[in-house]
């Protein structure tokens, strides 16, 4: 059990860094990336890292035997809070492009929705970079990790009551 916390702490402080090392790479506002999104080779390990993540929570899950009841209660409440985020993040973005679309408007005299858009749209951009990997997008990360585990070992426990077996 030492070991996977063990491992499991080391993935999520990688997985911290690279959303650190991504923040960090997002141009000021009103300038230009001329090599695009260097951070796109940051965001590749980040599915493994959740996958892996997710494998350790499963196998955490499985050692503490925790009951179903209480996994169940625990879905809910982390679905409730990855909803939360979704919500907040974009309600983020929004204002996000506001400052944008202002900063726009003092450097250049003229407004321009269509470029704030473009630059905005997509998780290839740069300039989006500070806004999907920030400590509060980490910590929805981390929730997605474990709320996953959660789901396969809850999943799991059902399939084997049905079979008689036990989750051991």
């Amino acid at each position: 059990m030492k070991k996977m916390n063990l491992a499991l702490g080391g993935l999520l402080v990688i997985s911290a860094g690279l959303f650190w090392l991504i923040n960090q790479l997002t141009p000021r506002p009103g300038s230009v990336s001329g090599n695009g999104n260097v951070a796109l080779l940051f965001m590749m390990p980040l599915p493994l890292l959740f996958i892996l993540s997710l494998v350790l929570w499963y196998f955490i899950f499985k050692k503490m035997k925790l009951q179903l009841a209480a996994a169940g209660g625990m879905l809910l409440v982390l679905a409730a809070v990855i909803g939360a985020g979704i919500y907040y993040q974009q309600q983020a973005l929004e204002r996000y492009r506001q400052y944008l679309f202002q900063v726009n408007k003092e450097m250049h005299g003229w407004e321009d929705w269509d470029y704030i858009r473009s630059i905005t749209d997509s998780l290839a951009s740069p300039h989006v970079n500070s806004q999907y990997f920030n400590g509060f997008t980490y910590l929805w990360f981390l929730a997605a990790t474990i709320f996953a585990g959660l789901f396969t070992y809850a999943v799991r426990c059902v399939n084997d009551s049905r079979r008689g077996k036990s989750i051991e």
